[in-house]
């Protein structure tokens, strides 16, 4: 299905920037594009409606003609018809037809389908006419008065029997919305305050000429390893110098050498901005700092620092800087993995369980994952170490061992908190372990990470983490392994043949399954290195089947576990590799170190 912008440029209705633009206050805002559309006056509700007629195929009606059901205001109530933009508008037998201005709101058709029990058919209006058919179908409208003087009169009806109270009657939802409302922009906003998470000071970013040298050197560093999408920055110190490096698509980058002289006033100032100790010289230090770039955009930085035979060494890992997918299909699944992972979250309970090395990309496929769980219907809640990315709709928790506030107690809380979704950073106990496993069990989606290699030494850990095998073969529902190789630059990309080295370390099987290999010679959109950006290799391991479920719960050891998956179609890292390699999404030489381990 073509996208309702791309369709809206095409038919001439918008510009390419009048879209960019758009889709930026629709990602703000989290709106419908086409009510956004609307509101910048670029189009007319007739023309959004027409053109969603064409890439949905659901058919237009005319609300300001047809005539509405009454009976159907019990069925879908003024509440959720407001709240989902819908109207009903007949019934035949188990299937209600909704004229919608967004027919495409699987959240709504969900929860209207759900509420009632029927198969619901989409159909197309426009705002102005849903405005008038709410009132049509439910009544007009009471003004702000009538309803807070209801809301807080102390009139009651009449009664002729004596002696009796009549009984207080309780202000209707509608009356008590209105006086929340007002009440609400009745409070006025503290001058000059702002919402900033806890215990953080906001540091502007901006190098100003009247600053002393070592602020603008610290803040130039900072934006610097921001620009040059770094996870990671490193401040070494070594006998005669202070050695900078950037963590880039994984891999080591030299930025430059400072004089010795500069070593004390640089970690000084970085341990200023994350509040550590300056002082303290003999012991690790943690801290963080939030770092402004804009009026509208802030990034987080965890901040290490550790004593060293020269000196206090630096590392800063820069906290949201990865990208997280748009959906579940984006990720860069294909195929049977795919499948997997969509059914896997759209289990109501059970476990989904992410592995692999640290800087593997495990916390944004499951920060992805989150976006595709985040509807209005659905409770989640995060405990992390530390928050990495801030979605809205989603309550997210710093955990903080220091003061005993771990992940298993956090879990417990969470239990107490009605929740459907719950993520938790890492599974790294039995504390952990059994509550997560407790709580999957009892109706509620768990999404964790563990620190194993593949897929089948993920649930043998878990049992030797203590769980019984039988509530690990119940519990979880799907293990994914993951790793992240760097991508080869498109814009220098060039075909290659396997030379002799590169055949004396791989095996014949591999061989024989290289079709092509591609290199990147080295450009200036890849600042030389012939590679830009990373892409993740997954191995998908369901754990569904019989046969699955039997060798987990009889202790089966990790090459059991793995024989199953294989047979049961599961591919594994070394398989997913050589496909990107053929591809010529990366090279043999990046991936050798996945073919390898097997």
């Amino acid at each position: 299905m073509a996208k309702l912008g791309d369709m809206l440029v095409a038919e001439g209705l918008i510009t390419p920037e009048q879209l960019e633009d758009a889709l930026q206050t629709q990602k703000a805002s989290g709106s419908f594009l086409g009510d956004v559309l609307v509101q910048k006056r670029l189009v007319t509700d007739q023309q959004l409606a027409d053109v969603l007629v064409r890439q949905t195929g659901s058919p237009a009606i005319d609300l300001f003609s047809v005539k509405l059901d009454p009976t159907l205001a019990k069925l879908v109530p003024l509440e959720s018809a407001r709240r989902y933009r819908l109207v009903p508008v007949k019934q035949i037998a188990k299937v209600i037809h909704l004229a919608m201005v967004n027919p495409q709101d699987d959240a709504a058709i969900d929860a209207i389908g759900f509420s009632t029990g029927c198969v619901i058919k989409t159909l197309v209006t426009t705002s102005q006419a849903l405005e008038a058919a709410w009132e049509r179908l439910y009544g007009p409208r009471p003004a702000a008065s009538e309803l807070r003087a209801k809301a807080f009169s102390g009139a009651a009806p009449a009664t002729k029997a004596e002696g009796r109270k009549p009984p207080k009657q309780l202000p209707s939802v509608k009356a008590l919305d209105v006086v929340i409302q007002e009440s609400v922009d009745q409070i006025a906003t503290p001058e000059g305050k702002k919402d900033e998470p806890e215990d953080a000071e906001v540091i502007d970013l901006e190098a100003r000429s009247d600053e002393s040298p070592v602020i603008r050197l610290v803040n130039a560093l900072l934006l610097k390893a921001v620009q040059m999408r770094a996870s990671d920055l490193h401040l070494e110190p070594q006998e005669s110098s202070i050695r900078v490096r950037f963590r880039i698509d994984g891999v080591m980058v030299p930025v430059a050498d400072f004089p010795a002289h500069t070593k004390q006033a640089v970690v000084s100032r970085i341990k200023i901005l994350s509040r550590m100790d300056i002082a303290e010289r003999r012991i690790p230090q943690d801290g963080r700092i939030k770092m402004r770039l804009t009026e509208s955009q802030a990034l987080d930085f965890r901040v290490n620092v550790l004593p060293s035979v020269h000196g206090e060494k630096v590392v800063m890992r820069i906290l949201g800087q990865g990208q997280i997918a748009e959906s579940v299909d984006a990720l860069g699944l294909v195929g049977r993995n795919l499948e997997a992972m969509k059914e896997a979250i759209r289990n109501p309970f059970g476990m989904v369980l992410v592995t692999g090395p640290t800087g593997s990309g495990k916390t944004t496929t499951l920060y992805t994952l989150l976006r595709a769980l985040n509807q209005g219907d659905v409770n989640i809640l995060t405990a992390e170490d530390p928050v990495e990315y801030h979605l809205a709709g989603i309550t997210q928790v710093n955990v903080r061992p220091a003061i005993g506030f771990s992940f298993d107690v956090a879990l417990r809380a969470f239990l107490r908190q009605d929740p459907d979704v719950i993520l938790v950073g890492e599974i790294r106990d039995f504390e952990t372990a059994a509550i997560a496993t407790k709580a999957a069990l009892t109706g509620h989606l768990v999404l964790s990470t563990l620190h194993t290699n593949d897929c089948a030494s993920t649930v043998v850990r878990l049992v030797d983490m203590g769980i019984e095998p039988y509530l690990v073969a119940s519990a979880v529902k799907l293990v994914v392994a993951q790793r992240l190789l760097r991508r080869i630059c498109k814009d220098c990309r060039e075909e290659q043949s396997l030379d002799q080295a590169e055949q004396e370390d791989l095996t014949q099987s591999s061989i024989a399954m290289i079709e092509h290999l591609w290199r990147g010679r080295g450009c200036d959109k890849c600042s030389g290195i012939g590679y830009h950006g990373r892409t993740p290799v997954y191995e998908v391991m369901p754990v569904k089947s019989k046969e699955m479920k039997r060798v987990i719960t009889e202790g089966g050891t990790e090459i059991q576990v793995s024989q199953v998956a294989r047979r049961e179609g599961c591919r594994s890292l070394r398989d997913e590799a050589l496909r990107l390699v053929n591809d010529g999404t990366t090279s043999l030489e990046e991936a050798l170190e996945i073919i390898m381990a097997e």
